[in-house]
């Protein structure tokens, strides 16, 4: 005979159920509420403040103590709720902001860009632009300790990805420099921005495009007190597509000229003694490898372009060892069939 006192472990569970199920409903139930003006429950939760300014408001005192995630919310529900009204423009802003703080710098840029195009009489709308480039600069900080961290790590570890990654920042940065640019351009604000990005891609190990952008700063804000640095930047650009290919000594040549252009333009800098050195090793490459040439040419018995070219490594190249070597072979194959050594220009100077 069955104990009427003793309950099954299925009544148990179905007392449970049935308590959890009231509970939510009564707490579903808290959060609906009658409404005269709309004639239905409304669920309070998901109602605005009462006005766009308090709506504003409130999703920023909600940011403002970390609560980014409720924050967010809050601004969807404003536009939801308000659309394009009054403060519209600045709960736009407040996404990016709330982005930022986030540290999601590419996609806080990206909703502070939502203010330029959206409301573009915006009064934020140079709290954009700085806030914007506080982004890039942001970046471009991540980007340099990632790479300081890495540079740490043995290479067995990492191989030849080891700097892929951390360089990708610089990449980010470059996007969001550019939407300044974009923004406002030929301002001082840009000009900066401009240089920033040849930075990054000289930081990136791309020399070809950060001489690009180093050029622009250049020539598209000449009066910019960011010319300076271009300049420095545009030599060391130069120098190091130099290393690229020992045949073309094209950037060895634009490399010598950003270096004397530089030094007439800043002899006080303290950096010139730096780009000297570096303007003379660019010689001395370009001499080598005119010397080279004339090596190739002797190998496959072409005497006469050998001959020019140990000239030319002689006569445009003097005080470098190409120059002392070519001069010795020159010493020892005199040319019995001229009656004087061929024009090949003048001498370069250092």
């Amino acid at each position: 005979m069955l104990n009427p006192e003793k309950k099954s472990p299925h009544t148990s569970l179905v007392l449970t159920v049935l308590i959890f199920a009231l509970s939510a409903s009564g707490l579903a139930a808290a959060q609906w509420t009658w409404t005269p003006e709309t004639g239905r429950f409304v669920n309070l939760k998901s109602m605005p403040k009462e006005t766009p300014e308090l709506q504003v408001e409130f999703a920023r005192s909600l940011m403002l103590r970390g609560d980014y995630s409720d924050a967010w919310s809050e601004t969807e529900k404003f536009s939801k709720f308000y659309q394009d009204g009054d403060y519209a423009d600045e709960n736009q802003y407040l996404r990016g902001e709330i982005r930022f703080g986030q540290e999601d710098y590419v996609e806080a840029a990206e909703e502070f860009q939502l203010v330029v195009t959206g409301y573009p009489d915006s009064r934020l709308y140079d709290s954009v632009i700085e806030r914007q480039y506080a982004i890039g600069d942001a970046l471009f900080e991540v980007g340099q300790a990632k790479v300081a961290k890495k540079e740490e790590e043995s290479f067995w570890k990492f191989g030849m990805f080891r700097n892929f990654f951390p360089k990708r920042h610089y990449r980010r940065a470059i996007e969001v420099y550019s939407l300044v640019i974009e923004n406002q351009p030929f301002t001082s604000e840009a000009a900066q921005a401009q240089y920033k990005v040849g930075l990054c891609h000289f930081e990136r190990e791309e020399y070809l495009e950060a001489g690009f952008e180093y050029r622009r700063v250049l020539e598209d804000y000449p009066g910019s007190e960011w010319v300076r640095e271009a300049g420095y930047g545009l030599a060391r650009s130069y120098s190091e597509q130099s290393h690229a290919s020992p045949y073309d000594q094209a950037p060895s040549f634009l490399a010598m000229d950003a270096v004397d252009d530089f030094t007439i333009r800043y002899p006080a800098d303290p950096r010139v003694g730096e780009l000297e050195d570096l303007s003379q090793e660019m010689f001395e490459k370009i001499a080598v490898q005119r010397y080279r040439t004339a090596r190739f040419y002797e190998r496959r018995q072409k005497i006469d372009s050998a001959r020019l070219y140990y000239q030319i490594a002689a006569v445009q190249f003097p005080g470098t060892k190409a120059s002392e070597k070519a001069q010795e072979w020159l010493d020892e194959h005199p040319d019995v069939d001229r009656l004087g050594p061929a024009f090949v220009g003048p001498a370069l100077t250092k």
